[in-house]
């Protein structure tokens, strides 16, 4: 029989109530005002929650759509009850907004304090440390709410197909049958993930571009049961998530996703001067591996995902440069993640059944 007691976290003005079972303990951060910034990644905001290495923590986001206005009138467009509204959404909508931040430029027209993506934390994992790489293990992607909405207009990665105004396309979902209704005769699969999922950079940066520290990837290979490696930067880390979806094709190609709130229930692991030889990112599922690269310029941004896979491929499986370069051209798959977020992802999926070695991989919890 496991023991099991509580411990309380007291942050940001809040108790944050934990349960532990042996050396691991959950805890659940919900999103206020006092848990959320918006637009702004930086090693100076004070941690929401601090945890130990291999503690889960369920996280609550507000997705940043329809939050330009009172949120309630928004989504009743759609015939959303305001009692459906998330309170904190209402909440967060009507944020103070921030003082400037010495030294952050955000890009034009995106990110300043107080606008762009809501993100929930950060979080100080105890003993990370500059060099250390985080394991992240998404558990659990969780609705919070059966909508979500996607724009479309002049601008994505088509420029000016689109005429005039930008609309607005609330989509609804049904959790439980894991389905998105687009529209009467349109269903497709939920794929709910966290299009952001960062550590902090060394300086505060807008959480628009992805990096190296993760970030705006928008990767929706990023479900439940996949793991996220990231190398720590700054002292305890300082994970931040938000911009959350419920399902995205690669490319995100109108800009956006079914952007929509959700609750992930991630596990962080420290692993010990396992970050310094990283350059970008990392994330592996029951399947495949998946090296990432980034770039303004789509080319540079694939070449660099073939140079991680090579890398990785070496390390890994002990493939020489030139075999691990040809069997990217021979079988490996390479895709878009994201078109549109300043820095571009591209991706290879690389399947761990294709190796005779074999590597333990930890197994998800039952939906």
């Amino acid at each position: 029989m496991i023991a099991t007691k509580l411990r309380f976290a007291a942050a940001a003005g809040l108790l944050l109530c934990a349960s532990s079972a042996l050396s691991a303990a959950t805890f659940h951060i919900p999103s206020t005002p006092d848990t959320v910034h918006r637009g702004v990644i930086s090693p100076d905001f004070k941690p929401v929650l601090t945890i130990k290495s291999g503690d889960i923590v369920k996280i609550d986001t507000v997705s940043h759509s329809g939050l330009t206005q009172d949120p309630a009138a928004f989504f009743a467009t759609a015939g959303i009850a305001a009692k459906d509204v998330l309170p904190d959404a209402i909440a967060i909508a009507h944020m103070p907004k921030p003082a400037p931040i010495p030294g952050f430029k955000p890009p034009k027209g995106f990110g300043a304090p107080g606008s762009g993506h809501v993100l929930t934390g950060p979080i100080y994992i105890d003993d990370a440390e500059p060099g250390d790489m985080l394991e992240v293990r998404i558990l659990k992607v969780t609705p919070r709410v059966p909508y979500g909405v996607n724009s479309s207009g002049p601008g994505g990665a088509a420029p000016g197909m689109i005429q005039g105004k930008g609309v607005q396309k609330i989509i609804k979902y049904d959790p439980a049958k894991k389905t998105v209704n687009f529209a009467d005769d349109v269903h497709f699969p939920m794929r709910p993930f966290m299009g952001i999922m960062a550590v902090a950079d060394t300086k505060p940066i807008s959480s628009k571009a992805p990096g190296i520290y993760g970030g705006n990837m928008d990767f929706e290979k990023l479900q439940a049961g996949a793991t996220l490696y990231l190398p720590v930067l700054v002292k305890g880390g300082l994970f931040v998530t938000g911009d959350s979806h419920a399902g995205q094709g690669d490319g995100e190609v109108t800009g956006n996703a079914i952007e929509a709130s959700m609750a992930p229930t991630l596990q962080f692991i420290v692993h010990k001067g396992e970050g310094k030889g990283m350059d970008m990112p990392y994330a592996e599922d029951a399947q495949n591996y998946y090296m990432l690269g980034m770039d303004p310029d789509l080319s540079k941004s694939l070449a660099k995902t073939i140079q991680e896979t090579v890398k990785f491929m070496g390390k890994k499986y002990g493939l020489s440069p030139v075999d691990a370069y040809s069997m990217c051209s021979a079988i490996i798959d390479f895709g878009i993640a994201q078109v549109v977020d300043l820095n571009l992802t591209t991706y290879s999926k690389i399947p761990k059944a294709y190796f005779a070695k074999k590597y333990p991989y930890w197994k998800a919890p039952a939906a």
